[in-house]
Parts: structure tokens; C-alpha cells; sequence
């Protein structure tokens, strides 16, 4: 088995690390300096709303430039801009003091930033090591991703306390700047195909690709469709809690710190095993169809004790059909079409998610909770089944990635 760990990887994990760990604790400096500086939740949610929509909506023209331009210098200036932008809220605290249309318009500004950084990432891990190190490479990032959401809010709201907002900011500001200095020292290969910017044209070109290629089109829409009704076992989990089961909170909190813990020892596992092409393969399999199995069983009474077993189990399956379904998507996407493919991605399954949780509610008013359950269910049974009888899926796991003639491989130093 060769090597994972390289001088780039580790660089480019180390500073996405800290500039997540210091936006993490941003996060909560912010909204709660807008909670004592208004208390209105209100605010609070148009904030998180305004944080949230740039990506939403820039992510498929983001890709476009993410696949014509160097990503290595992407990351570099989002990083630096994004640190440029904190700086200035900790500017404006320190010596006048902040006002919410200053906040509103310094993180819309952060979320445009974000929408061309975010591509990036998935886009950039396949050119860094082996195609059958993919999932362990990906493992390594979503649990420096999950251990700075853990860590990062606790340190926040610790600190806010004692040194308040605008020190969090700096320190923010500084993570940034740290993840531009790590990716200074990266190579990132890329591959490109010649021609002029046209966002239109390059964005059909990705949507013709998905029309022509069946397989890489079922799986598109299987993990759209799959996000859309895992959404509401997640929304409706506390109410059925507490109405149907006839539990506490505290039980619910034990639910989703099971979960969470499901989550990182899945990650660990995928991190450090890297098994060969047909047990890898048989791993997605059982896990997808185990995930869908297992979720339906939240539909039945159960104790506090089998609740919290149940929401382990399905959270460390989750995470194998995760890692496994990005990876399948970095290996059948051509370098050059990455970005947009991920940025297209990110709009049609971040679009979907508030649809489906505000239909979630909705529903729950007038349909008992179980009954949702047992439909969704269905459905992430009928497309899980669907994604593994795909012709040449098995094949994804085990070759690797061919060039073609007519892409030009260069290494940004």
C-alpha cells in the first residue's frame, strides 16, 4: 500500500485545520455579540441566511473559474481575502465599534470568498495522492473538519467570555492568514483544457457530460434525492422524541452525541484502512443498503438505550457512503471539470436541503411522524438499490484515473 501523507497534503490539512478552527470560533463570537447587541433571532437568521446564499448561488460559476485558473492560487487568495475581511469587523470593533449593516455586508463578502474557495478542496485531493488512497485522504479532512466543529465552538464560547468578540475576530483573521502561508509551500497538479472563460458554455458542458454519461447521473441525482429524505429523520428526530417516544432532552442530546461519535469513529476507520477494489467496493454496498435499512427502524418504539445504539449505527454508515460516493465522483469527473461538477453538486443538493426541511414541518402537522418515516425510508431503500446495480460502479473502486490526449498537466509551485 503506498504512502498517503505528503508534504502538500499535510500542509494543505494543517492550514485548512487552523483556518477552520479560528472560523469555528468566530461563528459563535458573532452570533452572540448580535444576540446581545439585539437579541433579535431574527437578525441572527438573515446572518446565517447571508453567510449561507453567496455559495449557493456563485458555486456552479465558481467551478468555472476553479477549473481554468490554478486552484493552488485560488485557495491562496481566498484564504487571504477571507483573512483581509475578518480583519476589517475586528478593525471596525476595536475602534468604532461594529453595526449590524457592517456585519451583514463584510459576511456576504465572506460568503463569495467561500464560493470559489469551497470547489476547490475536493477538486485539488485526487491530484495529490494515489486513487486508492482517495478515501483515506478524504477521511483525513472531514475529521479535521469534525474535531475543529467540536473543539473550535467550545474554545469560542470559552473565550468570548473572557476576552470577548473582538480578539476572536483577530484570531479568525490570523487562521486565514496562516492557511495562505501553508498553501505558498503546496503543489497542486491540475489539468486544463484550452479556451476562454464562457460560463455558460462550460457549465453545459458538465451538464452534457452528466447527460451522456448515465452512471455518473443516477449517482448525481441518488445523492441529491438521498440528502433530501435523510433531512427529515434529523428536523422531526427531536419532536418525535419527545411526542411519540415520550422521552427527555437529555436523551435526545445522548442521540445526537452518539451520532457524532458514530461519525468520527467512521472517519478514523476510512482514514487508516484502505482496502482493495472489491472489498471497498462491498463495503459502499453494504453500508448503503445497511444505512437505509437501519434508518427505517426509527419509525418503531424503541427505548432510550436502542435509540441511541440505532443513531450510532447509522452515522458510522453514513460516513462510509459519504466518503465512498465523493470519491466515486472525484474518479469519474475529469480534473479539468472538477470544479464546476462540485460546484453544481452544492447547488442542487444545498438547494434542496431547506426545501426539504421546511417541508418537513409542514407535513408533520397533519401526517404522524412514523408514517414520514416509513416513506422516506422507501425512498433511500428504491435509490440505494438503484445506485448498486449501476453497470462499471464496481470498476470505479479499483481502476485508476486515465489522462487524455488532449489535457496538460502542470504543477503550481
Amino acid at each position: 500500500m503506498k504512502k498517503i501523507w505528503n508534504k502538500d497534503l499535510t500542509l494543505l490539512l494543517l492550514g485548512q485545520s487552523v483556518s477552520r478552527l479560528g472560523d469555528s470560533a468566530h461563528h459563535i463570537a458573532l452570533m452572540w455579540f448580535i444576540l446581545e447587541k439585539t437579541g433579535s433571532s431574527a437578525i441572527m437568521g438573515t446572518l446565517s441566511a447571508l453567510a449561507y446564499i453567496p455559495s449557493l448561488i456563485l458555486g456552479p460559476f465558481a467551478g468555472v473559474i476553479v477549473d481554468k485558473y490554478s486552484r493552488k492560487k485560488i485557495i491562496l487568495l481566498t484564504d487571504f481575502i477571507r483573512g483581509l475581511i475578518v480583519g476589517l469587523l475586528a478593525l471596525f470593533f476595536f475602534t468604532k465599534g461594529l453595526n449590524i449593516t457592517e456585519i451583514f455586508i463584510l459576511t456576504v463578502l465572506l460568503g463569495i470568498s467561500s464560493a470559489f474557495f469551497n470547489p476547490c478542496i475536493p477538486s485539488s485531493i485526487p491530484e495529490m495522492v494515489e486513487p486508492e488512497n482517495l478515501p483515506r485522504a478524504n477521511s483525513l479532512f472531514s475529521i479535521a473538519g469534525r474535531v475543529t466543529e467540536i473543539i473550535g465552538p467550545s474554545v469560542g464560547g470559552i473565550l468570548y467570555k473572557f476576552i470577548g468578540a473582538g480578539l476572536l475576530f483577530t484570531f479568525n483573521a490570523f487562521s486565514f492568514f496562516i492557511a495562505s502561508i501553508c498553501t505558498l509551500f503546496i503543489k497542486i497538479p491540475q489539468r486544463y483544457k484550452d479556451g476562454k472563460i464562457n460560463f455558460i458554455g462550460d457549465i453545459g458542458e458538465v451538464l452534457r457530460r452528466l447527460k451522456e454519461n448515465k452512471d455518473l447521473m443516477t449517482l448525481g441525482i441518488t445523492a441529491a434525492v438521498l440528502n433530501f429524505f435523510y433531512v427529515p429523520f434529523f428536523i422531526l428526530l427531536p419532536v418525535y422524541i419527545k411526542n411519540y417516544l415520550h422521552l427527555d432532552a437529555s436523551v435526545y442530546g445522548f442521540v445526537l452525541g452518539a451520532g457524532g461519535v458514530g461519525s468520527l469513529i467512521g472517519l478514523l476507520i476510512t482514514s487508516v484502512i484502505s482496502p482493495s477494489g472489491d472489498k471497498k467496493y462491498n463495503m459502499f454496498r453494504f453500508s448503503l443498503i445497511g444505512q437505509g435499512a437501519f434508518i427505517g427502524l426509527l419509525a418503531l418504539p424503541l427505548s432510550s438505550i436502542q435509540l441511541i445504539i440505532l443513531f450510532f449505527i447509522i452515522q458510522l454508515l453514513n460516513i462510509f457512503v459519504n466518503i465512498y460516493i465523493n470519491v466515486t465522483f472525484q474518479l469519474m469527473v475529469p480534473s479539468e471539470e472538477r470544479g464546476r461538477f462540485f460546484g453544481l453538486l452544492g447547488l442542487f443538493v444545498g438547494g434542496l436541503q431547506p426545501i426539504s426541511m421546511s417541508l418537513s414541518g409542514i407535513i408533520a402537522e397533519y401526517v404522524k411522524i412514523p408514517i414520514i418515516f416509513i416513506f422516506c425510508t422507501t425512498v433511500i431503500l428504491l435509490m440505494s438499490w438503484k445506485v448498486i446495480t449501476i453497470k462499471g460502479l464496481r470498476n470505479l473502486f479499483i481502476i485508476k484515473e486515465k489522462g487524455k490526449e488532449e489535457e496538460i498537466l502542470v504543477s503550481h509551485t
